[in-house]
């Protein structure tokens, strides 16, 4: 018989997060970046929707394929944006860069609120890390976002006997990835096993795993933030501006530089680092 010791832990940040992203449901489509900034505005009392974010950032929603192409299979199209947003026909050009994201908060908070944009060579070890700084500084009240390939992760409907076997050191063959896309998720804690351990990932689809949560290995979610060749990815936190110092300090000690990437997004053009 098997037998499995597990600990749960939760980003402190999760606590007034959770429940926004509940209420929300499923992001509009090609907005994943403007629905994560949005809850944690709407978390710190600023009422923001997911377009006057993607308004700020400068995203830019491709067109020109069929809607379902813009959501993972089983996904209904989500296009019922409450405010009109500039278009391209070149799938290329098209999404919502880090560097909009940063800019998009420091505007629709008066530079109250930051968006710190943290880069390394990402490791298991390191996002662990990353996480447990979370843990033992809640006053930041954050959790990270993450811009990553989601073709480097396991597939949402990873079943709790896989899971266990995981955390209990057997080897498994894990599903294969949902979908192949540039993609915004976070990191909301782990659940650390007697012989390994998994992350919990926030998903802004909730027909992913336990209505949007899912288990994902450091290892995977280390090489979606890496990824291979083509757009770059990294990590975002949300804090208040009195706090970020403090983090650009604790995640240079983590091997973390402060600095955005290029995500293949059109970027601001008055953007200005």
């Amino acid at each position: 018989m098997l037998h499995l010791s597990a600990l749960l832990q939760l980003l402190p940040g999760m606590q007034t997060l959770a429940p926004l992203h509940q209420q929300a449901g499923q992001q509009p489509d090609n907005l994943c970046g403007p629905y994560w900034v949005s809850l944690w505005l709407r978390s710190h009392q600023y009422h923001i929707t997911p377009e006057q974010v993607a308004q700020q950032a400068g995203t830019v929603l491709p067109t020109g394929q069929p809607q379902t192409a813009w959501v993972p299979p089983g996904a209904t199209p989500r296009c019922d944006y409450s405010l009109p947003l500039p278009t391209t026909p070149d799938v290329t050009t098209g999404g919502t860069s880090a560097q909009g994201l940063v800019r998009a908060v420091r505007q629709l908070t008066s530079g109250s609120y930051d968006l710190v944009p943290l880069q390394s060579h990402w490791t298991g070890d390191r996002l662990l890390s990353l996480l447990q700084l979370c843990v033992d500084h809640p006053e930041w009240n954050t959790a990270p976002l993450c811009n990553v390939s989601t073709a480097y992760l396991w597939g949402s409907n990873l079943s709790p006997a896989a899971a266990i076997a995981h955390l209990s050191g057997s080897t498994i063959s894990p599903p294969p990835a949902d979908w192949a896309v540039g993609h915004f998720l976070t990191l909301a804690g782990w659940v650390q096993g007697s012989a390994a351990m998994l992350m919990w990932v926030c998903d802004t689809y909730p027909q992913f795993g336990w209505q949007g949560y899912t288990m994902q290995p450091p290892s995977a979610i280390a090489a979606a933030l890496n990824r291979e060749a083509g757009a770059s990815g990294g990590v975002l936190l949300f804090v208040h501006h009195q706090h970020r110092q403090a983090v650009a300090q604790a995640a240079a000690q983590l091997g973390c530089e402060v600095e955005v990437w290029d995500n293949g997004s059109p970027i601001p053009a008055d953007w200005e680092g």
